[in-house]
């Protein structure tokens, strides 16, 4: 996505390159590294990928890190932990193998190697500081995708989810199951629809069949047309990990004018003048979700103004200034680093 920002500002240009093309120096990744100013890695700083980062800092490039996870903090529940943490890694033959140094390792070595690291945390940004310079560059949005996205009808009121395989603490921890539980019961006309590849959270929902809708998860195209369905949005976050996320599901329900309620954490502190933040008990959700259930055209109202104003300032083609000022700090700060042997 600020790829493409970038291109469409007609100012600047920037390539996509796949990690392994990085790594092999194919022809493609030594036109686009060759051209650049700035090399941006994504998440995966493995002992191949530092060596190629070794490569192009031996010729003068600037090369930062970008990646969005505690990965130190993880929960044994996400399903990335054993890699993360234990090193464990599910082979082509379905065998399981052990990596040495573990990933976490050669993570915090390449964060030490890279110039500098963008993170979409504030929380995140601090944690790290002592291996690199980490800059915070919060999650923009593509705004022309959430656009003139049509509401489908539907009977009754629909509270909303979606996340990845790493959201099973945000349900469990939060309280939010348990509360989805008492709404429904109070409420009969409610239903609750939960977009994930994971089935382990639908299935720890404790709510009558009738109230709960399993959806696939869909391509990022898509997704606006299915969020669109939502007349409530969550965000659930639970502990250290999850304090650590970007504030992008509830940036997306603002610039759909979706009301939304989400756990008091320090991920979404910039947004709490724009919806409801609660303390992770099931009594606060309970209590605040039946609010919005009952006032719904009122939250409704409001979301489409302050909330609405504020994600619509949050699009990527309106900020990519910020993030070329933030790349040509980076920049400046490479010129003057030491020189790297190597590569």
């Amino acid at each position: 996505m600020p790829a493409r920002a970038l291109q469409r500002s007609g100012r600047h240009t920037a390539t996509l390159i796949s990690l392994q093309d990085f790594v092999s120096n194919t022809p493609a990744a030594q036109a686009a590294c060759g051209a650049a100013d700035i090399i941006l890695v994504q998440r995966n700083l493995l002992i191949p990928v530092m060596a190629a980062i070794l490569h192009w800092q031996a010729r003068d490039k600037a090369v930062a890190a970008d990646f969005d996870d505690a990965y130190d903090l993880m929960p044994p529940a996400n399903v990335s932990y054993r890699y993360w943490r234990e090193g464990l890694v599910v082979k082509a033959d379905g065998k399981t193998e052990k990596m040495e140094p573990p990933p976490l390792w050669q993570f915090r070595r390449g964060l030490q190697l890279v110039h500098a690291a963008t993170v979409p945390s504030r929380r995140l940004a601090d944690d790290w500081q002592a291996y690199t310079t980490v800059h915070y560059v919060p999650n923009y949005i593509d705004l022309e995708k959430y656009r003139a996205t049509p509401r489908p009808p539907h009977d009754g009121i629909l509270i909303g989810w979606g996340g990845s395989m790493s959201h099973l603490q945000s349900f469990t921890g939060s309280g939010v199951a348990a509360a989805l539980k008492r709404v429904c019961r109070a409420r009969p006309q409610v239903k609750v629809a939960i977009h994930t590849a994971d089935r382990r959270v639908f299935d720890q929902l404790p709510l009558p069949p009738e109230q709960k809708i399993l959806a696939p998860w869909v391509r990022y195209a898509d997704w606006p047309s299915q969020l669109a369905r939502f007349d409530i949005g969550l965000a659930p976050l639970h502990g250290a990990y999850d304090d650590r996320r970007s504030w992008i599901k509830v940036l997306e329900y603002m610039v759909m004018k979706i009301p939304w309620v989400a756990s008091d954490s320090p991920a979404y502190d910039e947004l709490r003048p724009y919806g409801r933040l609660v303390k992770n008990t099931p009594g606060a959700w309970e209590q605040r979700l039946l609010d919005m259930v009952d006032h719904l055209d009122d939250y409704k109202a409001q979301a489409a103004q302050g909330p609405y104003l504020f994600g619509l300032n949050q699009a990527i083609d309106d900020n990519v200034d910020k993030l070329v000022a933030t790349y040509a700090t980076i920049i400046e700060r490479a010129a003057g680093a030491a020189p790297v042997t190597g590569g």
